[in-house]
């Protein structure tokens, strides 16, 4: 092996630590929430030096970030087939379930203070921040693209999946009832009946 193929590979030790660093944010955040992701227990939990932690993530709100990520459900996307109500509340339901999950919740409601909470982010935060915010919107209203353009045509689908994700997120977030099959019902029928 050359000395050129030598220095092209990615240390393997590099990927561990990382890989260790985040499985122990991850695991105190599911446990504990954000206030229990500090550098002293994620690096305790890991096993990995503080020094090494820096390296990968130069502070706290850069590690949650990447905590928050790993945590996040996959996007789901609808069943095809079926009338459009159908669809709709199949949809409304599924992001329902996602928003009252834990992860998905925690991650906009830290999402939502962590500007209020830090000086002006660095470009790297702004970045790992800015990955963050695009899979929940993605997670949250991707899913909605598909059935949307299907039912709609080329209306506004911005202000549709506003429509139907707003209430569920406004439901658990400042009134905090749960988002059953009742009002999820009731969300798809009042959009069908003022969309036309």
């Amino acid at each position: 092996m050359s000395t050129h193929e030598t220095s092209h590979r990615r240390d393997p030790r590099l990927d561990r630590s990382r890989s260790a660093i985040l499985s122990a944010a991850v695991e105190l955040l599911s446990e504990g929430g954000v206030k229990a992701v500090t550098i002293d227990a994620v690096t305790a939990r890991s096993g990995v030096a503080r020094s090494t932690l820096y390296r990968h993530f130069p502070n706290n709100v850069e590690l949650l970030a990447a905590a928050f990520q790993e945590l996040l459900p996959p996007l789901r996307l609808p069943a095809a087939g079926g009338a459009p109500r159908d669809r709709l509340l199949r949809l409304v339901r599924a992001q329902a379930e996602q928003i009252e999950s834990a992860p998905a919740l925690a991650a906009v409601v830290w999402l939502a203070t962590v500007g209020l909470t830090t000086d002006a982010p660095s470009d790297d935060e702004r970045s790992r921040l800015a990955a963050l915010r695009e899979r929940i919107v993605d997670n949250l209203r991707g899913p909605f693209d598909a059935v949307l353009t299907e039912c709609l045509g080329d209306r506004d689908i911005d202000h549709a999946a506003a429509q139907l994700v707003g209430p569920l997120l406004f439901n658990t977030l400042i009134t905090r009832r749960p988002n059953d099959e009742r009002f999820c019902a009731r969300v798809v029928d009042d959009y069908l009946a003022g969309s036309g």
